[in-house]
């Protein structure tokens, strides 16, 4: 019995996307859509909290031990300087057009780090990084439900670095995901590295991240939920690595259409204090 890995090691896509870390039911081959709508708020080691608004279309393929999927973004927040960065939400280092962050020194105490701006309407709008993620299942034991997957991520900088919402770089990925299943049970662990753009006011460290996973399916697999954490090596000297706690719930409406909800917690300083995402897939 297989199932299709929608648990993307970037998770911070989420966590990231959160919307696309969620446990998937049994697979269909073929394409399918998503609409998906994310919010997140925290401070993010700035002296004013963020609100953000994602609105996200996908489309996925899934084909034998393949799948590919890419996300297109629409942003909506109260204030730049924090963005898609490695597929996590993290600060950008650029914020309200002319105030720039120094986060170089990883010194919270630094001016020019801290947003001197108190922005209440959501007057940052733009597209956001368009995502490209692939995996390959180069192992599977149907007698054991024991199985090893290679993953990939792109993210292409669509977003506007003089609006704060992207740092205007490319990002890229690989991971590994092993996951067992035991009955309704499944279990994964996730080892991956991320190359990230630098741009010019913040300097990113490229970090090891380790995700692990708890799931469990109810009703033949109509209902599952989702224990995920993540964390990563420091990514920004000064500041603590970044940390997530996610729980994903879907339901499986009919054979075409799966509702998804996750919410996440921040374990850490520069990260979103929470997250909150909505989704609707529909396989073609």
């Amino acid at each position: 019995m297989r199932h299709k890995n929608k648990l993307l090691p970037f998770a911070l896509y989420i966590v990231i996307t959160l919307t696309s870390s969620s446990l998937k039911n049994y697979a269909q081959e073929g394409w399918s859509l998503k609409a998906s709508l994310q919010f997140s708020g925290g401070n993010y080691s700035y002296n004013n909290s963020s609100k953000i608004f994602y609105f996200y279309g996908e489309a996925s393929y899934q084909k034998n031990n393949w799948s590919f999927n890419v996300s297109v973004p629409v942003v909506a927040q109260n204030a730049g300087g924090v963005g898609q960065v490695g597929g996590m939400m993290l600060p950008n280092g650029n914020n309200d057009e002319d105030n720039h962050y120094n986060m170089m020194t990883g010194n919270e105490n630094n001016s020019n780090f801290m947003n001197n701006h108190s922005m209440s309407s959501f007057n940052h709008f733009g597209l956001g990084d368009i995502s490209l993620y692939g995996s390959y299942n180069i192992f599977e034991d149907n007698a054991s439900l024991f199985s090893l997957s290679l993953n990939s991520f792109f993210k292409i900088p669509t977003a506007s670095y003089s609006l704060g919402l992207g740092t205007g770089k490319f990002d890229l990925g690989i991971s590994a995901t092993i996951r067992k299943m035991l009955d309704s049970y499944i279990g994964f662990l996730d080892l991956g590295y991320i190359e990230i753009g630098d741009p010019p006011n913040i300097k990113y460290n490229n970090p090891l991240s380790i995700g692990l996973g708890l799931g469990k399916f109810f009703d033949e697999g109509n209902y599952s939920l989702l224990l995920y954490y993540q964390a990563y090596t420091k990514i920004i000297d000064g500041y603590p690595a970044p940390q997530l706690l996610s729980l994903g719930f879907n339901y499986k409406i009919n054979s075409s259409l799966t509702l998804s909800l996750i919410g996440a917690a921040g374990l850490s300083k520069i990260t979103s204090n929470f997250s909150f995402s909505s989704g609707l897939e529909w396989n073609l």
